[in-house]
């Protein structure tokens, strides 16, 4: 693991101007000072995870390169973790379990990553997710385009709140029984039945998974609106948490189809 800090020597050691990140392979990367970062080459890890910041007010500009793993399908990408002000925006994360992870975050955007999984199998639940918020609030995830996950963007814990999923491009694999599902509301893991409220999700296309929205009994008061939704089964898996079949969750303008449940032959 490499601490990025000030006084790194891979790192030009001023606080105020851009700090270069020089690629290096198997090296998990964390950072815990303030400041602006970029990548000036692909970041590859031989397992576990990519990249940890635990700094507010960090600006990590991945400037066109990459983020990934040799472990497919395990460990974590890009995670934030109980920091505030922090924006991530400009590459690729590719292969993780969760290939961009918040916790416990405040007023974070991820924008414009080119996210991809391997359309692997799930194994007792999702093995590629593209993004995760767990107890996060204030976070904006929009223009990401996201590919090949069993998971797309995955919100979870009664603290997650007031965040904006918009603009994004959310689409399952090449084998459709490993497309599970677009974007998820749900509790976090033993912590009760209460999860994520107040959320806006807007203007997201979504496609190639079994539903393109699930939303637990516990998520109340999310507002998602002109979305597009292309799933095998059906638009929204618990159609009676929306305020149409008696719950508090809206869903105002959205364009849903149901599309052949088919395998992709790739050349």
């Amino acid at each position: 693991m490499l601490s990025i800090t000030s006084k790194s020597p891979l790192l030009l050691a001023a606080f105020g101007i851009t700090l270069a990140m020089a690629g290096t392979a198997s090296a998990q990367w964390r950072i815990t000072r303030p400041g602006s970062y970029k990548l000036f080459a692909n970041h590859n890890v031989g397992t576990g995870d990519g990249i940890i910041i635990t700094a507010s007010n960090v600006t990590l500009d991945l400037n066109g390169f990459s983020v990934s793993t040799n472990a497919r399908g395990t460990g974590r990408g890009i995670v934030v973790e109980n920091a505030r002000s922090v924006i991530v925006s400009g590459g690729g994360v590719s292969g993780f379990n969760a290939n961009v992870d918040l916790i416990g975050t405040q007023n974070v955007r991820v924008e414009g990553l080119n996210i991809t999984g391997d359309g692997l199998a799930p194994n007792g639940g999702p093995t590629e997710i593209g993004v995760r918020l767990i107890n996060s609030w204030s976070a904006y995830v929009q223009n990401n385009s996201i590919s090949s996950v069993n998971l797309g963007i995955f919100v979870r814990g009664v603290r997650s709140t007031g965040n904006r999923i918009a603009q994004n491009i959310v689409v399952g694999g090449a084998t459709a029984a490993n497309n599970l599902l677009g974007i998820c509301y749900n509790p976090e893991g033993g912590a009760g039945p209460e999860g994520p409220r107040g959320d806006a999700i807007y203007n997201n296309h979504i496609a190639r998974f079994g539903f393109a929205v699930a939303v637990s009994d516990g998520s109340v008061n999310n507002m998602f609106t002109e979305n597009t939704l292309a799933s095998f089964t059906g638009a929204f898996r618990e159609p009676e948490n929306f305020e149409a079949q008696g719950g508090t969750n809206v869903e105002i303008d959205n364009t849903s189809v149901i599309i052949p449940t088919t395998d992709i032959v790739r050349p």
